[in-house]
């Protein structure tokens, strides 16, 4: 093997936090609440007006460790994630006079930070969220990487500042825990809060692609983009040369991740991208790698084992498949608390236990996430095409029925005339595809006056993009990290397991940016450049196949090992009378086990977990059900 990235030693998992005064005791109850991302070492930093610190996870040992300081000791670093041009980074510097001391690949945020400044971040290829404490200019500096892959949250009331991987670490502070009403009225149409909010009122992310600097002197605050997510459409190369150029950067990317001499897993559905990405490791690797797929009990809507077979027999990877059961009661209260940046996506569960599996046999594995939203993959871009705006029905009828529609009886009708008024053009589908709660119907959910979560989609758009490119556009800078993102890092840190994405690769999806529509969606086939750049990786019957996605069997845990909770659960958000109106969570409750209604369901039952953990109750710990 060529090019690889040989390291003595190398960071996973990591997880980091720090606030705006000296209290070593309160650092490390913070680091506590988030051991699980570091299992191995923890460090500690602290000045007068300063405590900064990170748990850590590592392969291999050496004696360096994190907080890193330059060779005046007068910046200093902690960060959760890994560079993979550090061997580039490296020579440049080191051309300019920079002394590379240790062989952590961190170390070379400090001196790219010296040489440059704050431009430093966009010329890193990696995954990060890092806190940089300049103490000549008493300046300390959060950034996150350029797709978001890991998370970072920070609290400011004009005076606290306090930061951290996960927002659960933030309560040992006592800070006032209050629900963001219109994070919640977002929440309850995706499924997540989009941009930089959480649910928790004044908790907020670090935006992907961007920069914080906080004064620590003057504490005056201000938040920077380094780089974005710029749509421009290359008209002059060839199919051909698309694809070979994107198949020459999935096997660099993946390249780059390796990791020499180290037990190497992946995560395998019967899907083209975790498909391809077992292909391509088993192509760089002498020896067999682990793969680990899912099965649900029968009943399940979807059964993929046989699929992800083929690829494991394919690829002579040692195989393990794990069967999930509907009986998951005891696991969702810990789901609950892990996922404190709350969104309903029922994934994070066999994505968790899937982790936990892995976990036994090794520290690293790889995902095919991130596919669907580089190059347009999720069948809102085009299911839409086969219904059609009924022109049998006058818009008058409609127009009318939106304008009464509060007064209407009855929610099938209601959700019926909200569902044709979502046909009339591609945005309205995309629209009624992403949203679970319409803002139409919002207004008979929740008991203030509801947001137009649609409007605030619609003010992010592009005009000269086509509708592909621009739904594309929202799914990498907004839905990727804010939702699928940090799906993958809580179930994978709540197993204390590393996951690289080399879908997500900052190179990748800056390249994916030049690709014409056409290339990503061609007809109704999803992904057409991906599967045409990986078919020599993928078997013929999974690159023909259409998508499916990975489906979690809701439906089926909510009629088995989750109906007595479900209910429950249900009641006592039914009493949340300032939040949501008991009527509506009534009918979801009467209809919980009803396929269509599981996705409202799912929300609502997450939500109260949710609500019961951090709330209810001080956030410290999972709660107890019953």
């Amino acid at each position: 093997m060529n090019n690889y990235k040989i390291a003595l030693r190398v960071e996973i998992m990591s997880g980091i936090c720090g606030f705006n005064r000296e209290n070593k005791n309160l650092l490390k109850l913070m680091l506590g609440s988030i051991k699980h991302r570091g299992l191995d070492d923890e460090g500690l930093y602290l000045d007068t007006d300063l405590s900064i610190g990170i748990r850590i996870a590592l392969l291999k040992s050496s004696t360096s460790k994190q907080p890193i300081h330059n060779e005046n000791e007068d910046i200093s670093l902690v960060c959760d994630g890994e560079i993979y041009n550090y061997l580039e980074l490296k020579t440049d510097l080191e051309k300019k006079g920079h002394n590379i001391n240790t062989d952590i690949s961190s170390e070379i945020i400090i001196h790219a930070y010296e040489e440059w400044g704050e431009e430093c971040f966009d010329k890193f290829r990696g995954v990060f969220s890092l806190c940089l404490y300049d103490s000549r200019k008493h300046l300390l500096i959060l950034a996150r990487d350029h797709i978001g892959i890991r998370t970072l949250y920070y609290y400011f009331d004009g005076e606290i500042f306090i930061f951290g991987s996960e927002i659960k670490c933030l309560f040992h502070h006592n800070i006032k825990r209050e629900i963001y009403k219109e994070g919640f009225s977002q929440y309850l149409s995706l499924r997540y809060v989009p941009f930089d909010k959480t649910l928790f009122k004044g908790i907020k992310r670090v935006p992907n692609s961007s920069y914080l600097k906080f004064d620590l002197k003057t504490k005056q605050l201000e938040i920077k983009r380094y780089w974005d997510f710029r749509i421009k459409v290359n008209k002059e190369k060839s199919e051909a040369q698309f694809i070979q150029e994107l198949k020459n950067l999935i096997i660099n990317s993946v390249k780059v991740r390796l990791v020499k001499d180290m037990p190497i897993g992946a995560f395998l559905s019967s899907g083209i991208d975790s498909s391809l990405v077992v292909g391509v490791l088993s192509s760089l690797i002498d020896k067999p790698i682990k793969t680990f797929s899912v099965r649900f009990e029968e009943g399940a809507p979807v059964n993929e084992t046989k699929l992800a077979q083929i690829v494991a027999e394919r690829n002579g990877t040692d195989h393990t498949e794990l069967l999930i059961k509907s009986d998951i009661v005891d696991v969702i209260p810990n789901i609950s608390w892990y996922n404190d940046d709350l969104f309903a996506d029922a994934a994070i569960i066999p994505l968790y236990l899937m982790g936990k599996q892995a976990k036994e046999h090794l520290n690293l594995v790889f995902t095919g996430d991130g596919a669907d939203e580089v190059f347009a993959g999720y069948s809102v871009y085009y299911r839409g095409q086969y219904i059609k705006y009924p022109k049998f029905l006058p818009r008058t009828v409609i127009n009318l029925s939106k304008k009464f529609n509060n007064y209407i009886p009855f929610q099938r009708f209601r959700m019926g005339i909200n569902y044709l008024d979502c046909t009339k053009s591609l945005y309205d589908q995309y629209m009624r595809g992403i949203f679970i709660i319409s803002d139409l119907e919002k207004n008979n959910v929740i008991p203030y006056k509801a947001q137009k979560v649609e409007l605030l989609i619609r003010k992010t758009f592009q005009k000269d993009l086509d509708v592909i490119n621009q739904f594309t556009k929202w799914d990498l800078k907004y839905q990727l990290p804010s939702q699928y993102n940090v799906k993958v890092d809580r179930a994978l840190s709540a197993a204390s397991l590393t996951g690289r994405i080399p879908l997500l690769d900052r190179d990748i999806v800056a390249w994916s940016l030049t690709i014409p529509s056409n290339l990503k969606l061609k007809g109704n086939i999803e992904k057409y450049i991906l599967r045409m750049a990986m078919k020599d990786y993928v078997p013929s019957e999974i690159i023909k196949r259409k998508k499916l996605g990975f489906s979690t069997p809701i439906n089926l845990w909510l009629n088995k090992g989750l109906r007595e909770i479900s209910g429950d659960l249900l009641d006592r958000l039914s009493k949340r009378i300032k939040l949501i109106k008991p009527k509506y969570v009534k009918f979801i409750k009467k209809r919980r086990l009803n396929r269509l209604f599981e996705s409202q369901a799912w929300s609502l039952i997450m939500f109260e977990l949710w609500y019961e953990t951090f709330i209810e109750n001080d956030g410290l710990n999972p709660i107890n059900l019953y």
